[in-house]
């Protein structure tokens, strides 16, 4: 494997050919798509989460569960949802400003939000695959139980 290493200097330069330029401009426009149907999709699931809530609140079910709570989850699930969208559309709308201005600055904050998505996906798939194994290690558990029980 290769060993990569980075030396940071005073005087670092990188250019950024037409090809390159091509391509993060087709990258932001796909980006500022997802994003916008991202937002649509927020909405909708706000919508629908305010609706279940309601809805459930009034219709008096005899369930072990209260439906209603999975409203309220769906809602908690539309504000994480916020954050990679936020960062997509924010990589999009720069890189396309930088793209068309030449301005490196611009080019810096897009890909910092770019960065700043993948850390999440990063923070985010690690935390669920935690959580997924806390529900086997419980389930493991509780049928433990269950079984030692039934002896």
């Amino acid at each position: 494997m290769e060993n990569t290493e980075i030396n940071t200097t005073q005087n670092e330069t990188f250019t950024v050919t037409r090809e390159i330029k091509l391509y993060l401009a087709e990258t932001a426009k796909w980006g500022n798509i997802l994003a916008i149907i991202g937002y649509v999709a927020m909405g909708i699931m706000v919508f629908a989460s305010l609706a279940m809530i309601i809805a459930f609140s009034f219709i008096d079910m005899e369930t072990a569960f209260p439906m209603w709570i999975l409203g309220i989850v769906y809602l908690l699930f539309a504000g994480v949802y916020y954050i990679p969208v936020t960062y997509l559309y924010r990589f999009s709308a720069k890189m396309k400003l930088a793209v068309h201005r030449n301005d490196e600055k611009l080019y810096t904050t897009g890909f910092a939000n770019l960065k700043s998505l993948f850390k999440f996906f990063g923070i985010f798939t690690i935390v669920l695959l935690g959580l997924y194994l806390l529900i086997l290690i419980g389930v493991v558990v509780f049928q433990g139980f269950l079984l030692g029980a039934n002896v």
